[in-house]
């Protein structure tokens, strides 16, 4: 039986994994590929987070990090139609 996940571990998937989301828009926005190796880093963390021991401030200070990242991109991707082809 796989253990669950602690809450500091889904945090930390979130932050992964909403960066990861805009890998695409990167590419098309600011030439993500610049950011091939990161992007690498950050899926293999990704698969490794449920295994990991995790403490409060550290989880923080990535939410953190994340958050100015995200911040300092500044993709425009609220008011941007969906690329999607409907059928």
């Amino acid at each position: 039986m796989k253990p669950q996940m602690s809450i500091l571990q889904i945090r930390l998937k979130n932050c992964i994994q909403t960066i990861l989301e805009l890998e695409e828009d990167m590419d098309e926005q600011i030439g993500g590929r610049h950011f091939n190796n990161e992007i690498s880093t950050l899926k293999t963390y990704l698969q490794q987070v449920d295994s990991m021991i995790l403490a409060e401030a550290d989880v923080r200070r990535l939410e953190k990090a994340t958050a100015i990242f995200l911040a300092e991109l500044r993709l425009p991707t609220i008011d941007r139609p969906q690329k999607r082809l409907l059928q």
